[in-house]
């Protein structure tokens, strides 16, 4: 980006402003259900009960400061809409936050369009003016105090800095995802630690109003503590690896998410804080952006608008950094996806795509930082750690795409035209086995309930499973259902450390773990095949009381499945054998 004062860059920021604030006018008028429940009702209880007493209660679930602006809103009643109003309060951030856009980029461009231009990009940014004027949230106003802590400390003004970011914490609790960056700049000495006392001031500051008003002081102090109570799910669409988790796990994740979020954390924090590398503006830049996307990456309970500053701050260092210009344009793909289930309804399948595009930006990234910090070999015990962790996912893996292929209907027509069983010896035809056969495999991994079971009738009007076989089929979906998660799981991480051992550069350590982990899958195919020697024979035991089962899945059926099991957990570990093998030679 050369800043360059010509007519065309400035044809096209005009052109860019003027359509940010036709759609912006257009987006006004639309409504949706978080503007219905929540923030229209605060609109509405502010009005009817008066400012004062409404703010001494806890009738909205925001903190305090953003509430005194809905008071505000109200003013207007008379020749305002009340959706208009609520949402014009984030766009005028949005405002505030193109206005610090300007001025960051304007340290590294004090002449020419680029300034003007970053803060065009931003105003017009598909996921800001989303956020802001379509969904009418509030994550405008915290990102732009963010902004504004940024600033000042790339000027060296920390206390105003820590101003702002107590500013922003008294908004969203999301504001903490910059603590780790703020952390770094402590122990590089670019401010004091009293300095962070100031986060707290502000806090109270900001609540009392309401406090002065009559609501109890410890009620609006744990605020964040209830907040974080609500919503007892992994992922609220949030484009990290716990959107492909089971919810059923919530009890087990929830923790050891937390845990191990605090270890990477504290880990890459560390490390930041030993680098010697100069505090400019655009290193400044690379870490506030890793600090805002790691975070909420590892985190559970993280929501689909959680990565908001990371589509703010990866326009700034795009602009710092030039060859990273398509970071911002992951960001908002990532953004939109997730987004886009709650606005529009569509597919979930976008979120993991965002999950994917956001592990590919992180990763680039740490890369960035690690070539900007010369940094030297990976951590050996680390490395190996993640190494063999690669190793033990291997078999699931293996095991996750053979059961898959177990559970489809080719695989049951083709064990029906290999079985040598005499009809004579089955009350079904073999087109009417293989027809109710499809249809329990396809039930075991889709979407449907057991009454699908139920209303499964012969031509008689007869029904098709009784109780314990609905009852035994419920329970393989179940197990199947786990096991596939725990598939898809295991492909996510295996994703996530090709990524990062390619941005840590222990390539070749990983290549190690797939070697182990094709040892491990051969290991685990001896132990099936041992197992079905000695436990494989008659099934009666497990099909009791069971009649028209026993007919769809006879004992050639176990039989081949466990041979096609055999063979994919054998050829699978192998070929990673081979590949490991010769990577590593």
């Amino acid at each position: 980006m050369i800043p360059q004062k010509n007519k065309p860059i400035k044809i096209f920021i005009i052109l860019l402003i003027f359509l940010s604030v036709v759609l912006r006018l257009l987006a006004l008028p639309y409504s949706n259900r978080d503007m219905t429940i929540h923030n229209l009702q605060w609109y509405k209880t502010l009005r009817q009960q008066g400012v004062e007493k409404a703010l001494a209660t806890n009738f909205a679930n925001y903190t305090p400061p953003y509430t005194y602006f809905v008071a505000l809103a109200t003013l207007t009643d008379s020749f305002i809409p009340p959706l208009t109003a609520l949402k014009i309060i984030p766009t005028c951030f949005d405002l505030l936050g193109a206005f610090f856009i300007y001025k960051i980029i304007k340290l590294k461009y004090p002449q020419g369009n680029m300034p003007h231009l970053a803060a065009a990009i931003y105003f017009a940014a598909p996921t800001i003016l989303l956020n802001s004027t379509y969904w009418g949230q509030a994550d405008s106003i915290y990102t732009s105090a963010l902004l504004i802590c940024l600033y000042f400390l790339m000027t060296e003004k920390p206390l105003a800095a820590m101003l702002a970011f107590g500013a922003a914490f008294s908004f969203k609790a999301q504001a903490v995802f910059l603590i780790p960056f703020l952390a770094i700049m402590l122990f590089r000495k670019k401010f004091h630690w009293l300095h962070f006392g100031l986060i707290p001031l502000v806090y109270l500051l900001a609540i009392a109003p309401v406090v002065f008003l009559g609501r109890p002081l410890m009620d609006t102090l744990l605020i964040y503590v209830k907040q974080s109570g609500s919503y007892p799910v992994l992922s609220m669409n949030a484009p990290n690896v716990y959107i492909l988790f089971p919810n059923a796990w919530y009890a087990f994740i929830m923790p050891l998410g937390i845990a191990v979020t605090l270890l990477v954390v504290l880990r890459w924090t560390y490390m930041t804080t030993q680098a010697t590398t100069a505090l400019d503006h655009k290193y400044l830049l690379l870490m506030a952006l890793i600090s805002v996307i790691i975070v909420p990456f590892m985190l559970p309970k993280m929501h689909d608008r959680y990565f908001y500053p990371a589509d703010v701050f990866s326009i700034l260092l795009a602009f710092y950094e030039p060859a990273l210009w398509f970071i911002p344009i992951l960001y908002q793909l990532t953004s939109l996806g997730a987004t886009s289930v709650f606005l529009i309804k569509a597919d979930p399948a976008f979120v993991v795509f965002g999950f994917l595009a956001n592990a590919i930006a992180l990763a680039v990234l740490l890369k960035k930082q690690r070539t900007d910090e010369n940094r030297g070999a990976a951590n050996k015990i680390i490395a190996n750690g993640l190494s063999w962790l690669a190793a033990m996912l291997t078999p699931i893996i293996l095991f996750g795409f053979g059961l898959q292929a177990l559970a489809t209907p080719i695989f049951v027509r083709t064990t029906y035209a290999l079985s040598q069983a005499p009809e004579s010896q089955f009350q079904l035809s073999k087109s009417e086995r293989f027809h109710w056969a499809a249809q329990n495999v396809q039930y075991l991994t889709n979407d449907r309930k057991t009454k699908f079971l139920q209303n499964l009738r012969f031509e008689d009007d007869g029904l098709v499973l009784n109780w314990h076989e609905i009852t035994l089929l419920d329970y393989a979906k179940k197990t199947v259902q786990t096991a596939l998660a725990l598939r898809n799981i295991a492909l996510a991480f295996y994703f996530m450390l090709g990524l990062f051992a390619w941005a840590g550069n222990w390539l070749p350590t990983l290549r190690r773990g797939i070697f182990n982990g094709g040892w491990l899958a051969v290991g685990l195919a001896i132990l099936l095949a041992l197992a079905g020697s000695f436990y494989f024979g008659d099934f009666n035991f497990y099909f009791q009381e069971t009649n028209i089962l026993r007919q769809l899945f006879p004992d050639s059926f176990w039989r081949d499945a466990l041979l096609l099991m055999l063979i994919n957990l054998s050829a699978g570990g192998f070929l990673l054998i081979k590949i490991g093998g010769r990577r590593r030679g």
